[in-house]
């Protein structure tokens, strides 16, 4: 019985998603907006700052290159959304997603989370304390995005990205320039970037994909 109606509940999921897909018109408007840091996405001495922010660009990125969608510069009223009090950081909820689309007149408002930013060794690390050391591995991060029709307040498609970034730094003394701290381990902020980035890509191509099929995503052209 369990079976049966985790069946009919994923047909019925996929109906929706296919029936949403073919609703939206030719290059829907939308406005993407900064994503949040999920509680606990790193360990509390984690320095991710910029990175929901980071994630957003490389979503605007993404998007503008497949196409589908025509992306609104959010900047330009961003005094206003603020004097507002609008939430316009991480997961929106409805009554804000409405106005926003009001203001920036779109459709649609594509937003989310990195969930996860963590190290892990993939090699012999060196750590001489106060005379240097080396870390060698692998950032990984993790993002959910999600479209909102700003109308209805329907969550159209969400899709998660993971990203990986091979990092390896070696460090002199006690002070670190261009570096972020992942727990006790020290990577370099462009492998915690590039995670992001990839995470945020492989996002947009799985909403794609979902919207409007595999055949007609051409993000996956991208050199990551």
């Amino acid at each position: 019985m369990n079976k049966v109606l985790g069946g009919l509940l994923l047909a019925w999921v996929l109906l929706v998603s296919r029936v949403s897909a073919a609703n939206l018109e030719d290059h829907p408007t939308a406005a993407v907006m900064d994503f949040g840091i999920h509680e606990g996405a790193a360990a509390s001495d984690t320095n991710i700052q910029g990175a929901g922010k980071a994630a957003a660009e490389y979503v605007i990125h993404r998007l503008i290159h497949d196409g589908h969608f025509l992306i609104a510069e959010r900047d330009l009223a961003r005094k206003q959304m603020d004097e507002e009090r609008l939430k316009t950081v991480g997961l929106i909820d409805p009554d804000s997603a409405k106005r926003i689309g009001e203001i920036l007149k779109v459709h649609y408002v594509i937003y989310g989370n990195v969930n996860d930013v963590a190290f892990s060794e993939t090699g012999a690390g060196i750590d001489m304390s106060i005379v240097g050391g080396v870390n060698i591995g692998t950032v990984s991060s993790h993002i959910i995005a999600r479209i909102m029709d700003v109308n209805t307040g329907t969550i159209l498609m969400a899709a998660k990205g993971e990203g990986k970034s091979k990092s390896s730094y070696v460090f002199a003394g006690t002070k670190h320039i261009g570096v972020i701290n992942i727990g006790t381990k020290i990577v370099t902020q462009d492998s915690v970037h590039n995670a992001i980035q990839k995470a945020a890509f492989q996002a947009v191509d799985v909403l794609m994909e979902r919207l409007y099929g595999k055949e007609k995503v051409k993000g996956k052209e991208v050199d990551e």
